[in-house]
């Protein structure tokens, strides 16, 4: 594992030990096999086929205390094909979170490792889903809040991201394959809020991120966003919150033939969303405009639609739906990817004992690619999920 990675986490947990009394520390572990055929894996316009099977064998260990904790889970995901036996793959994965809570101050830390297939994240990077290219990916991420007074606070993060891809290898009919960018992105967000009533939250927030990228050609983009930000709850089921702010971009990029290209641009951001939680049914809607980098060397505007909902038939057992629908374009002049996905999936869980749990699904996904075709794809799947509470230690 990369010890970018290692290194935080070592001083957070030297940092901790001194600070953690009576702790209780917990070792824990997941595995939740899943069955699935997809009739269209790498969502082509000329399908192919094949049952799968996915095994993600999960450590997880963890250290609290009545003002902090530490969670650390590390494991191996493991994909099996029938038919496509080239897309076999063996993924390592980390995460650590650390949270440390004074009278007045917040901290925070999060990072991650993680190998996986590029075409797992086709949908918010290339949207290529072609692609077994393996694209490794280092996220680093403190936080920190100070409550100024009873109702005013401050908060800053900074946010590292790091994709690295293998060498041209995707569809595994093309010999030749498609190349792709690796990049990194920086993040730095700063902000006020305020607690205006018991019901109201809003306050202000200044972000900046630079993304940067090397590959078959290099680019640059630097972009500002000020956001108002609130929270509303309109009753003790209901709440409503949200982001809408204005941003400005500037890109530079080197081609591998000819002159430096260069372009600004303006427009909005946004993020709202309203949640529902009864005793028999839950309800989140979601839309939002956000920026997102792509490994194909450019940054993409997003809009997002997502609605989900969850209903509890029986104490045991429950329904529910997922369905998505995003438009990406690139926010630059230069580049044309304009692409659109829908994804919708029912499903229902049945709770066979604390730990142990079976979910049965459906998938439909479509995309429709300015690049890339159109093509869509129908899956079912059954997980077996086993969530071990783990041995418990305080002292």
């Amino acid at each position: 594992m990369n010890n970018r990675v290692l290194l935080p986490i070592a001083l957070v947990l030297a940092s901790q030990s001194t600070l953690l009394t009576a702790a209780e520390y917990v070792i824990g572990a997941k595995f939740s096999p899943t069955f699935t055929y997809d009739d269209n894996v790498q969502l082509r316009e000329d399908k192919e086929g094949s049952f799968f099977t996915r095994i993600q064998p999960t450590l997880v260990l963890s250290r609290a205390e009545a003002n902090s904790k530490i969670t650390f889970n590390t494991g191996l995901s493991v994909e099996r094909y029938t038919d496509l036996k080239d897309l076999d793959r063996e993924d390592p994965f980390a995460n650590f979170s650390a949270g440390w809570n004074t009278e007045r101050s917040s901290y925070g830390l999060s990072a991650s490792y993680a190998e996986r297939a590029q075409r797992s994240i086709a949908e918010e990077d290339t949207g290529d889903f072609a692609s077994n290219a393996t694209v490794e990916s280092i996220n680093f991420a403190p936080t920190y809040s100070y409550q100024l007074t009873e109702k005013d606070s401050i908060y800053a993060s900074y946010n590292y991201s790091e994709r690295k891809y293998s060498d041209t290898e995707t569809d595994i009919d093309n010999p030749l394959g498609t190349s792709f960018n690796d990049n990194k992105t920086h993040t730095v967000t700063s902000g006020w809020q305020r607690t205006w009533t018991e019901r109201l939250t809003a306050g202000l927030a200044l972000t900046y991120a630079t993304y940067k990228s090397e590959g078959i050609q290099q680019s640059e983009y630097d972009t500002y966003n000020l956001a108002i930000t609130s929270s509303y709850l309109l009753t003790e089921k209901w709440s409503i919150s949200g982001q809408l702010g204005y941003r400005t971009l500037e890109n530079e990029i080197t081609p591998v033939l000819g002159p430096k290209l260069s372009d600004k641009s303006s427009g909005s951001l946004f993020n709202l969303s309203t949640k529902y939680t009864g005793e028999i049914n839950s309800l989140s809607f979601s839309l939002s405009r956000s920026l997102a980098p792509s490994g194909e060397g450019n940054v993409n505007e997003q809009d997002r639609v997502s609605l989900t909902w969850d209903r509890k038939v029986s104490e045991k057992l429950s329904f529910n739906i997922n369905t998505t629908y995003q438009e990406s374009q690139t926010v630059d002049r230069f580049n044309t990817t304009d692409r659109e996905y829908f994804q919708f999936s029912p499903g229902m869980s049945w709770k066979l004992q604390e730990d142990l749990n079976l979910r049965f699904g459906y998938q439909y996904r479509e995309q429709k690619s300015s690049d890339r075709g159109d093509a869509d794809g129908n899956m079912v799947f059954i997980t077996v999920g086993y969530d071990w509470d783990g041995l418990r230690y305080s002292r």
